[in-house]
């Protein structure tokens, strides 16, 4: 009779632990099931955020593509600037007063009637390694680099033509020069060239 009575309250025991357990399981599966509905409601807050700021991108690299574009195509469509006002007709002289040239000046145009007592030829040095090759040729090469760079619309570039009688140079023709402090270099590089021309002319040959 003892041993029935003590297996009665090892029972009821035993049922009131798991009474006692069962609120505490059913909280914290409540308290799980709290935490995944509030990661899901972030986890589709982000996305949505995500997918937006997507859109926010797409807007910018379309705007930036326009304002690329337009910034390309002034570049392009931009005229040179305008040369300086200058006289049709100038005389170019020596230091001495000499007469070394005839000068045309236009638009884009600077022409050089080159005197013919002087006697320059396309070899003398002055000539081919200073006025040529230091100056005009320097001047067309930075042009055309400023060409393939975009800076400088394409037939802008500065060009020249020498025109011959025989072996005498008769005509400097210089197109787009378009800056005035280009135009003030190439005519002191013409006066020079012209000037050491008709000073080496003086010298009397030896025998």
């Amino acid at each position: 009779m003892g041993e029935h009575i003590k297996g009665e309250r090892l029972l009821e025991d035993w049922v009131s632990v798991e009474d006692m357990s069962a609120p505490e399981e059913s909280e914290e599966v409540k308290e799980l099931a709290r935490l995944k509905d509030y990661l899901e409601r972030k986890l589709s807050e982000l996305r949505n955020e995500v997918s937006l700021l997507e859109k926010l991108v797409e807007l910018v690299d379309e705007e930036l593509a326009k304002k690329s574009f337009k910034k390309a195509a002034a570049v392009k469509e931009k005229p040179a600037p305008k040369p300086p006002e200058t006289g049709k007709f100038r005389v170019l002289r020596s230091r001495s007063g000499e007469i070394l040239a005839r000068v045309a000046v236009g638009r884009d145009e600077l022409r050089f009637i080159v005197n013919p007592e002087i006697g320059l030829t396309r070899d003398m040095r002055p000539f081919s390694s200073f006025l040529i090759r230091k100056v005009l040729d320097a001047m067309s090469k930075a042009d055309k680099e400023r060409v393939e760079k975009g800076l400088l619309p394409p037939g802008y570039e500065l060009s020249y033509e020498i025109i011959l009688d025989g072996d005498l140079v008769k005509e400097i023709v210089v197109r787009n020069f378009r800056e005035e402090y280009r135009l003030r270099e190439i005519v002191n590089a013409v006066r020079w060239t012209l000037e050491t021309a008709a000073s080496a002319a003086r010298q009397p040959t030896r025998p």
